[in-house]
């Protein structure tokens, strides 16, 4: 990760501690008006650096959650945090979700936002696309954002960016009407500094494709998008990384792209896509999704065609959509914390808000853990003893 001198990145380890300190506060486990326990007592429960723990009772204060003095341990401030006003009116803002409220990471994040809001005194107004096709999607962006600059009563927004550089006209006309953006999920445009929240992409998409390679397979296939998403390419760049540093030649060929619409002929996208892979010369053994929608049609796709998966190919995916669904996750995946995104979305916003354009942007990074499951339990070697034996039975 790099650090640009109008951004301030905030590593994984700093947002878990901050997050823990944070929610041991709120539960009344320190005392409110009582010290904190001293940076020696928490570096060694975290097993980490008096710097890293320095950093997240930074992030503390900056939540009003404890007061720091010179030379002192910090305070411990609970009351001041989600206090009633006694002004009825309550501060409006403003969220655009993608593609729904009802989308289960979506509605993660909305609850994050929500437990990090208190209602006496925040209200939410949510809208998402109502149209799936992408040039009506970012339209109705533009519309959105156009509504939150001539609405007197939005105080900040909080964005699920999808516009890329055509809704950039739209993103400078809310920050010239003084109002706050935060974005969460995709970073935003380049040329428009901001605060964002979301996951270290590149590094848990590495992490996806090198426990492929621990598993034996040299041929790993990769299945983006044509969506112009900071995740999409840096999921890319993570598949990208592990190749090298297993000195395994990339191979352009083996990177497809999901363009949402199927040439004639075949039934769906995904079928498409199936067949796509299973025709390459030196056919991959193993397919790496950007995201775990695509990853489980892909395997619907496979199995339609008498592909095995794990058995003929293994396939993982990326966002732990299954977590949401009953019976227990087939599909290996990284876990995104929305939940999260949306608490830190939050928090940051209530800051921007507090303090104008006076303080830096941040961009905050939460990290996507990598959760192996059924879809690729077998090792390479398990996988073509399982095929030789199939082909074998008669």
């Amino acid at each position: 990760m790099s650090r640009r001198a109008s951004h301030k990145l905030v590593s994984p380890s700093v947002v878990v501690i901050a997050n823990t300190l944070r929610e041991r506060v709120l539960a009344g486990e320190y005392r409110d008006n009582g010290w904190l326990p001293t940076e020696r007592e928490l570096s060694e429960e975290f097993g980490v650096s008096r710097t890293i723990v320095r950093r997240a009772i930074e992030e503390l204060e900056r939540q009003g959650l404890v007061v720091r003095s010179p030379r002192c341990r910090p305070v411990v401030r609970r009351n001041c945090v989600g206090s009633t006003s006694t002004d009825s009116r309550r501060v409006t803002f403003g969220l655009w979700l993608w593609p729904s409220a009802t989308f289960p990471g979506a509605s993660a994040i909305l609850r994050g936002i929500y437990k990090t809001l208190d209602a006496n005194r925040y209200r939410l107004i949510v809208e998402s696309p109502l149209d799936t096709d992408w040039r009506a999607v970012v339209h109705s962006e533009a519309q959105f954002l156009e509504r939150v600059t001539r609405d007197r009563d939005v105080a900040g927004v909080i964005l699920w960016y999808l516009g890329g550089e055509a809704n950039l006209p739209a993103l400078q006309s809310v920050r010239a009407a003084g109002i706050p953006l935060v974005f969460l999920d995709r970073r935003p445009p380049e040329g428009f500094p901001a605060d964002y929240v979301g996951v270290d992409n590149r590094h848990a998409a590495m992490q996806l494709v090198q426990h492929l390679i621990s598993k034996g397979h040299r041929h790993i296939a990769h299945i983006t998008n044509v969506d112009n998403a900071s995740t999409v390419y840096e999921r890319l760049q993570g598949y990208r990384d592990a190749l090298v540093e297993a000195g395994i030649p990339f191979r352009p060929e083996l990177v497809l792209t999901d363009t949402g619409k199927s040439e004639a002929g075949f039934q769906d996208v995904h079928e498409e896509l199936a067949v796509r892979l299973l025709e390459l010369p030196g056919p991959p053994t193993a397919v790496f999704c950007v995201h775990d929608v695509l990853a489980l049609r892909l395997i619907d796709a496979l199995r339609a065609k008498g592909v095995r998966v794990p058995e003929d190919m293994a396939v993982a995916g990326f966002d732990g959509l299954e977590r949401w669904l009953p019976g227990s996750p087939f599909l290996t995946t990284a876990n995104q914390p929305f939940e999260r995104i949306g608490e830190w979305a939050a928090q940051l916003l209530l800051q921007r808000v507090e303090q104008g354009d006076r303080g830096a942007y941040q961009h905050v990074l939460l990290e996507a853990l990598v959760h192996v499951h059924a879809s690729t339990r077998y090792t390479r070697r398990e996988a073509e003893s399982h095929l030789h034996s199939r082909r074998e039975t008669p």
